[in-house]
């Protein structure tokens, strides 16, 4: 059995826990990277990377072989049903599939020496000696333990137990991958829903979500397939040409939407905590993954100057990304709010604010003008 003890264990293979991965080794720091799929994923509908998780894939030198795979729009059109409200130019914006994103991360993971270990699902950690047990009864000591592992997480559950389970959101949400000659963002306002569809790819690929509120629970789970009559009866107001796409898609699935309240800490002892395991959004934003990329770029680019000083890691860790991790969360709940307002008084005021002042530039360029490589050497520079 190799020898572990020296490594940053890395608990899941998503996108967090491979961007962490790419930036630790790129820093010469051992890393090992248990998964507890067989393979990595292929499951996910699309994604779109914003400019403040780019500038951290510029870091590892992966947004162009990202752009090449994948489709870099220039445009978000929102309409309400069948009516324009407001064109925006986007610049720095690449809408891709997760499994692409997965692909790039993890070919520059191995690419520079990372290991993976599969069929490794974590069962318990001794949280002392920094040693994890696996249900292959596999065990394995390690220097530090990121949890890695998602909205489920159960490092969250095991060690972190005041934080609370997941909650429905009170959002389900329906997804697709089909054909689309569209080259822009399209973004589709309803009564108590909203749909959003998007190339991912230069031949044509598209992305398709649409998102309802209700009050039935629905499995979180990405896996659970539907049927296109039972999506069009969740959408019965919006125009059916709409859905074309979906009858090239192979697959459509529903899933229900899951949050966890926020935690005043993102680590206790030898863990710490990344991505969804840290702090799961609604996805209205479209932020989920690059709070993971920002969060992975932060910790281990603290650790590779701090020598894996972990208290000190962990420490200006929480400091950088607390505050802004929060702020997303809380605003893209806010956003699904204003995204799925059935009150026609509401909808349009809602319309007329969007359509009349910039108030969707301006909230765009908060989020995305982050960039967590400046707030790194920031925080560094107070230290010394």
């Amino acid at each position: 059995m190799k020898d572990f003890s020296s490594y940053i264990g890395i608990i899941g293979g998503g996108i967090a826990g491979l961007t962490a991965g790419c930036i630790l080794k790129s820093h010469g720091i051992n890393t090992i990277i248990f998964e507890r799929s067989e393979h990595i994923s292929e499951y996910g509908a699309g994604i779109s990377i914003s400019a403040n998780g780019l500038k951290v894939f510029d870091e590892i030198g992966i947004t162009n072989i990202l752009a090449d795979s994948s489709f870099t729009p220039s445009e978000t059109n929102f309409q309400y049903l069948d009516s324009i409200l407001k064109k925006l130019d986007i610049k720095s914006l690449i809408t891709s599939s997760r499994k692409e994103v997965l692909h790039v991360l993890f070919s520059e993971y191995s690419r520079l020496g990372g290991e993976i270990l599969y069929a490794h699902e974590h069962v318990n950690i001794d949280i002392n000696s920094c040693k994890i047990t696996f249900s292959n009864n596999a065990k394995y000591k390690v220097s530090h333990i990121l949890a890695c592992d998602g909205i489920r997480s159960k490092v969250r559950d095991m060690y972190f137990p005041a934080s609370g389970k997941p909650l429905y959101s009170g959002y389900s949400a329906w997804r697709g991958i089909g054909r689309s000659d569209s080259k822009t963002i399209q973004f589709h306002f309803g009564p108590g829903a909203h749909i959003v569809t998007y190339p991912i790819n230069k031949t044509g690929r598209s992305s398709f979500v649409g998102i309802i509120k209700n009050k039935e629970v629905y499995e979180d789970s990405w896996k659970v397939k539907g049927s296109k009559e039972a999506m069009l009866n969740d959408f019965q107001s919006f125009n059916t040409d709409i859905f074309n796409m979906i009858d090239s898609s192979e697959d459509i699935y529903k899933w229900g939407i899951f949050i966890r309240p926020p935690l005043k800490s993102m680590y206790v002892q030898n863990i710490t905590l990344i991505g969804d395991a840290a702090h799961p959004m609604v996805p209205f934003l479209g932020q989920g993954a690059c709070m993971a990329i920002e969060d992975a770029y932060t910790f281990a680019t603290l650790a590779a100057t701090l020598d894996c000083d972990f208290n000190k890691v962990q420490t200006l860790y929480q400091k950088i990304r607390s505050k802004r991790n929060n702020h997303v969360q809380a605003t893209s709940m806010l956003q699904g709010k204003l995204n799925h307002i059935k009150n026609p008084l509401g909808i349009y005021m809602r319309n007329l604010i969007l359509k009349y002042t910039p108030v969707v530039n301006m909230r765009t360029k908060k989020i995305w003008g982050y960039d967590a490589v400046k707030e790194v050497k920031k925080a560094l520079s107070r230290l010394s």
